[in-house]
């Protein structure tokens, strides 16, 4: 076999996604190759570092995580190879690594503990309404499909939004107007990402006590915005009033205290979604790449 037809495989061949006989001759040749066995180990080492238990009653800081991602980071240089296809595996390798620890960063920072969000409940009454205390039984939204289609295509996620929840294009100034905030991706984005593209959309129900927001007469008003890095890659900001619970369905979410934020998040090898409350509002990122992205959109509240 060659190179870069291994290479492609390997991850697959560690999770035992492979047939017998493809993995016996990938095994063949991870045993006289250094390049891919050095590959190969990368990721037994995302493996550790993903499910590692973090002893004590005391988290270690943040800036432990950070210096742990640098470190495995680090690690990725010694892979060797200067030829184009080594290179290309070792980016590949990094940007993977990166993941990975910021997603073990981020579950490893507090208590983790793995929950599934409940199923949202059937919308029993579309109509908005301000209260005079908040109901023991709020009514949730899923954005499980959301996060699912955001890894296909952050533009198709935006449309599925739009097409369930009435979205319309709106202006900056029309959706201060209609939220009564202005929004993070009106503070500088992180990673250089820009505004390509917002929604205001209209979710089924506000929990709100009475002054608490802006939505009513009327449902409860969300904007959504998708931003596109330097790259090209994109990922997707949602915001509306802290009234409207939200969740992420069945996908395993886990609880961060970050600072002042309680951070719910899950997420994969394609990328963080967290959701937290800040001012009274409640926001969702989906496609998050790593720490820093997460920790420059927090500073924005």
């Amino acid at each position: 076999m060659r190179c870069e037809s291994v290479s492609e495989q390997l991850s697959a061949h560690f999770d035992g996604e492979l047939s017998q006989t493809l993995s016996h001759e990938i095994d063949l040749h991870v045993g006289q190759c250094t390049t891919c066995r050095e590959e190969l180990d990368s990721y037994a080492r995302i493996s550790r570092l993903v499910g590692q238990d973090w002893n004590g009653s005391q988290p270690p800081p943040w800036a432990a995580f950070a210096a742990k991602l640098q470190t495995e980071h680090a690690m990725t240089e010694n892979v060797s190879g200067n030829s184009p296809a080594a290179r290309k595996r070792q980016s590949m390798v990094k940007d993977i690594l990166i993941i990975a620890a910021s997603l073990a960063a981020s579950i490893a920072i507090f208590t983790w503990s793995w929950r599934a969000s409940p199923a949202p409940e059937q919308v029993a009454d579309a109509g908005h309404r301000h209260l005079a205390e908040r109901p023991l039984h709020a009514t949730s939204i899923s954005f499980q499909d959301t996060v699912s289609l955001q890894q296909e295509d952050t533009e198709l996620a935006m449309r599925a939004l739009a097409k369930k929840y009435a979205g319309r294009e709106a202006s900056a100034d029309e959706v201060v107007k209609q939220v009564g905030f202005r929004t993070l991706v009106q503070s500088p984005l992180p990673s250089g990402a820009k505004l390509i593209s917002t929604q205001l959309l209209t979710l089924p129900q506000c929990a709100c006590v009475a002054g608490e927001c802006m939505c009513g007469p009327g449902d409860c008003n969300c904007v959504a915005c998708v931003c596109e890095r330097p790259d090209g890659s994109t990922f997707l900001v949602i915001e509306q009033c802290s009234g409207q619970s939200v969740d992420f369905g069945e996908l395993p979410v886990r609880l961060v205290q970050h600072g002042d934020h309680e951070l719910h998040v899950t997420g994969n090898e394609q990328g963080l979604a967290v959701a937290w409350t800040a001012n009274q509002t409640r926001k969702i990122a989906i496609g998050l790449r790593d720490l820093n992205e997460m920790d420059r959109l927090l500073a924005a509240n």
